[in-house]
């Protein structure tokens, strides 16, 4: 389980009370005092059906009934959901949502679904990320994702971006899951995505020969940022490093530097231990970088993760 897992319980069904307690008028008949309901709308995309049963399960996890709603693509359902006869609304995550005052969205996962709640209560959606975070570590949604995707023949989109992802990714002569997978990992394809150290947009570029207001160019920002991947994974091409690893060590420089890799990559030559692998520049991050070098292998893994992932259901 992951960190906060031992607390999750007690916050879900606190905050089941919560997220249940109508801000406004209700469904007519309806006693606010006894509503244990969770009332959902999910668009009806290729993942309805799982969406269904992680709402079920959501919905079981913090012992409740769930109501779910197939979208109308005609029906102001946003609306509803201000005005609190709706309480979550599944969809897939578009930039304009991040500009509504009123709403609230949660972190992206499986193909850019948010969960959008109030905004008015934003401690329900801590507690819906936390659940998220431990559904996408679990067992269950490996199964059911799987079960319930199987035989539907994949789908080429991950993202609104799969063109300049596509086109940048042949640049570089990467696979454009991967880079969608690091994407995923440095903004949960958020456009308007910055970070405290400054670094922007979807693959999250600190500005250098670009202005930060260029950088929010999806374009603009993927161009950049693949050309980095490119610099990087030329540099240990040289070092006589295989394509696996290679990847590997690009990905831990993309997050943490190629100065902290290359600092590693000379410790390992004055001490005998070959730089070409990725497993000994992995184990000497941490002896070297100190939590840094920790905080680079972990994103490795965690980039890795997401591209299985997007293996499993995005067919090339």
């Amino acid at each position: 389980m992951k960190n906060g897992s031992r607390i999750l319980p007690f916050i879900l069904l606190t905050a089941a009370a919560l997220l249940l307690t109508p801000s406004a008028p209700t469904i007519e008949g309806e006693d606010p005092e006894i509503n244990h309901v969770l009332r959902c709308v999910i668009f009806p995309d290729r993942h309805y059906t799982l969406n269904k049963a992680l709402i079920q399960k959501f919905a079981d996890d913090i012992s409740v009934d769930a109501q779910m709603v197939r979208m109308d693509p005609h029906g102001n359902y946003l609306d509803s959901l201000r005005l609190g006869s709706v309480d979550l609304i599944i969809l897939k995550y578009n930039d304009s949502l991040e500009r509504d005052g009123g709403l609230i969205s949660s972190r992206l996962f499986m193909d850019s679904t948010a969960w959008l709640a109030r905004s008015t209560r934003p401690y329900n959606m801590i507690t819906v990320n936390m659940w998220i975070n431990d559904l996408e570590g679990s067992s269950y949604y490996d199964h059911t994702r799987r079960s319930l995707m199987k035989g539907r023949g994949g789908t080429k989109s991950i993202s609104p971006y799969d063109y300049l992802v596509k086109k940048n990714a042949a640049r570089i002569g990467w696979d454009w899951v991967l880079v969608s997978a690091i994407i995923a990992t440095e903004s949960n394809f958020r456009v308007g995505a910055k970070s405290s150290a400054g670094a922007t947009g979807l693959m999250q570029v600190l500005p250098g020969e670009y202005s930060a207001d260029t950088l929010w160019d999806p374009a603009v920002n993927i161009a950049v940022g693949t050309y980095k991947l490119y610099k990087y994974e030329r540099t240990y091409k040289e070092l006589g490093a295989d394509s696996t690893d290679r990847v590997k060590m690009t990905l831990a420089a993309y997050n943490g530097g190629q100065g902290r890799m290359q600092k590693v990559i000379e410790y390992a030559i004055a001490n005998d231990i070959d730089p070409s692998k990725w497993d000994n520049i992995a184990e000497l991050l941490p002896k070297v970088t100190y939590h840094a070098g920790e905080q680079m292998v972990y994103y490795v893994d965690r980039v890795l993760a997401k591209y299985g992932e997007f293996q499993i259901i995005y067919n090339d």
